[in-house]
């Protein structure tokens, strides 16, 4: 496996455990694609996908975190209410 730099793979994801979890990611992804339609169908698809990462080639889209509960309650938290 190649190594790739952290300072490389934090240009493009937030921290190093959610690289982590979009190289596996794509890494699934290239797996489930025949070798001969992959960037590089000689390459490990764990190797090709932290190469695509660190070259800026994958695109993701992180999802909105839910609402917290006490934002749900209109502002109060429920302790605040109990109070009440």
């Amino acid at each position: 496996m190649d190594q790739v730099k952290k300072s490389d793979l934090l240009k493009y994801a937030k921290n190093e455990y959610f690289a982590a979890i979009l190289a596996a990611k794509v890494a699934r992804r290239l797996h489930a694609t025949q070798p001969e339609k992959r960037p590089d169908a000689t390459a490990k698809v764990t190797s090709l996908a932290l190469k695509l990462i660190t070259d800026g080639q994958v695109e993701y889209d992180t999802p909105v975190p839910p609402a917290a509960p006490e934002d749900l309650l209109g502002g109060e938290s429920g302790a605040e209410k109990q109070e009440a």
